[in-house]
């Protein structure tokens, strides 16, 4: 199995036969406005259409839609094992608060959330900026780290990131400051360009904190939350930012379009019990379930083991 990541490059290699390849983390690159997996394949000796590629996404629309990419959720499944390990009890009764977002690394749909927050005059929030400074706006930076982590201008950099790390900084930083007390996640997922949903531990936070979510910039990530069985609250949420071809409307349609109810909204029993849909629904397994059924036709299979979850080739 051949691993690409966010940091692969095409460095000239050809693959002579038929490989899986398992695409982890988003993929474009956007200083060359190029996709690295692309040049892969179509520097292939074999037919690039023989390689089997697993994306660890809920979906693809994009240019690799050709090669019948099987999309599994192998690292929401891994990290829902992880906060879980955690024995994480929810408390969802002092949500004082409209909505929260989280920024540690700087992308450029981050930045643009960052602006758009304070243009709208959007006040009622909680939120994580864990930088050293904020040079975009006049929100000031947060100081939410366990200790060990090196702090840098614009983000933090742990040196140990595992899937326990982020269920930890959840428990110990986040659930009680930053989610349990607001009622809804503007949620930026790593991929904005791309048209790909890609769900992360932001998401899982977003549900573990019993809010509503509105993914910023991401491309249908409520259609791929809705087809697990996830309400994404279309009643209250106007979602039709998701399918915007041009990334930069999605992130500002995502919040113009919602800008009343971000204002000022107020959480009620009826809505708390479909949070707790999407609670139970997550911790039942659902996204290992679904890599399950995506890799019934292959040679692999997801196996559980103390540490966590694993592809392993069936036997």
């Amino acid at each position: 199995m051949m691993l690409i990541n966010s940091l692969y490059r095409y460095q000239g290699e050809l693959l002579q036969e038929p490989t899986v390849i398992f695409v982890v983390d988003h993929h474009y690159d956007e200083a060359t406005k190029t996709w690295p997996l692309q040049q892969l394949l179509e520097n292939s000796i074999c037919d690039p259409y023989s390689h089997t590629l697993l994306f660890d996404m809920h979906l693809h629309d994009d240019i690799f839609v050709k090669y019948n990419p099987l999309c599994i959720p192998f690292f929401c499944a891994e990290m829902v094992v992880a906060f879980q390990k955690e024995n994480i009890i929810p408390n969802w009764t002092n949500k004082t608060k409209t909505f929260n977002f989280m920024i540690n690394k700087l992308r450029p749909h981050r930045k643009r959330l960052l602006k758009l927050v304070e243009e709208l005059n959007l006040t009622d929030y909680t939120y994580s900026l864990p930088w050293r400074e904020n040079p975009f706006t006049s929100l000031p930076v947060t100081n939410y780290m366990i200790g060990t982590e090196i702090q840098m201008p614009q983000g933090i950099q742990s040196r140990n990131v595992t899937n326990s790390k982020n269920s930890q900084n959840y428990k110990q930083l986040l659930q009680k400051t930053v989610f349990e007390p607001s009622c809804i996640s503007l949620i930026t997922e790593p991929t904005y360009i791309e048209r790909e949903a890609m769900i992360t531990e932001k998401t899982i936070m977003a549900v573990y904190g019993g809010t509503i979510p509105i993914w910023v910039g991401g491309w249908r990530c409520a259609d791929s939350m809705r087809m697990l069985g996830f309400d994404v609250f279309d009643d209250l949420v106007d979602h039709s930012y998701q399918a915007l071809e041009d990334p930069w409307q999605r992130v500002k349609k995502s919040i113009s379009l919602n800008k009343r109810l971000l204002s000022n909204f107020e959480i009620t029993t009826p809505i708390i019990k479909r949070l707790q849909h999407n609670l139970d629904l997550m911790i039942s397994g659902v996204f290992e379930k679904e890599v399950e059924k995506q890799l019934h036709e292959t040679n692999y299979t997801i196996c559980r083991k103390h540490a966590g979850l694993s592809l392993q080739l069936k036997v």
